[in-house]
């Protein structure tokens, strides 16, 4: 199980502008350094309910003090931060969120909990919470083991880029019967434009 640490979408170097709003000012101050500058920002953000960017503000805001980036670690704020972020349906909180409460960090361990935020994120397009959630299929973790889900999951993840996937995509094409990979790499065929490489079928 991995946990995000940094999303260079958000996070990221960027041209900024006199016109430009709290929120890139926010990212702009972060770069340079300007720790406590730059949560002032992301804070006018996550507050108004009308930013586009909100939930990305909140995100931002937990990821700081959850990894101590240039302010002491305040597990507790980035639990409320990732905590907002996830009401609004931010993929990257969500999956965060997913990850301590599967690893009991900061939170009272609760593999249910943690099945439900990363289905949740996987659903908004997560390649990692795909993968975990694989796992979690994989091993009847938080869920009853279905290695048919699994599968599926590690295709859609591998086709993200997660190429820990390919292993399990093995291991399953071996435990299932020959005509229910067929089925499955069918019906994952129709699913998606970017052709990966299926297991082949003796």
């Amino acid at each position: 199980m991995f946990k995000n640490y940094f999303v260079a979408i958000f996070i990221t170097v960027i041209g900024f502008s006199a016109f430009a709003n709290d929120y890139f000012k926010a990212l702009e101050l972060f770069n340079k350094k300007m720790i406590e500058q730059s949560i002032i920002h992301f804070k006018k953000v996550a507050e108004d309910e009308d930013h586009d960017k909100r939930s990305d503000a909140m995100f931002n805001i937990a990821l700081i003090y959850d990894n101590g980036f240039g302010i002491q670690t305040d597990k507790t704020r980035a639990l409320y931060y990732y905590e907002s972020a996830s009401e609004l349906s931010n993929k990257y909180a969500l999956f965060n969120l997913g990850w301590m409460y599967y690893n009991g960090e900061n939170v009272n361990k609760d593999v249910f909990k943690a099945f439900e935020l990363y289905k949740m994120s996987s659903d908004f397009g997560h390649p990692r919470a795909m993968y975990n959630l694989a796992n979690m299929h994989f091993t009847g973790t938080g869920t009853v083991k279905d290695l048919k889900m699994a599968y599926k999951l590690f295709l859609k993840s591998k086709m993200h880029g997660i190429t820990e996937s390919e292993y399990f995509i093995e291991q399953i094409a071996i435990s299932l019967k020959p005509e229910e990979i067929n089925l499955l790499n069918k019906e994952f065929e129709s699913l998606i434009e970017k052709k990966i490489v299926l297991p082949s079928i003796n």
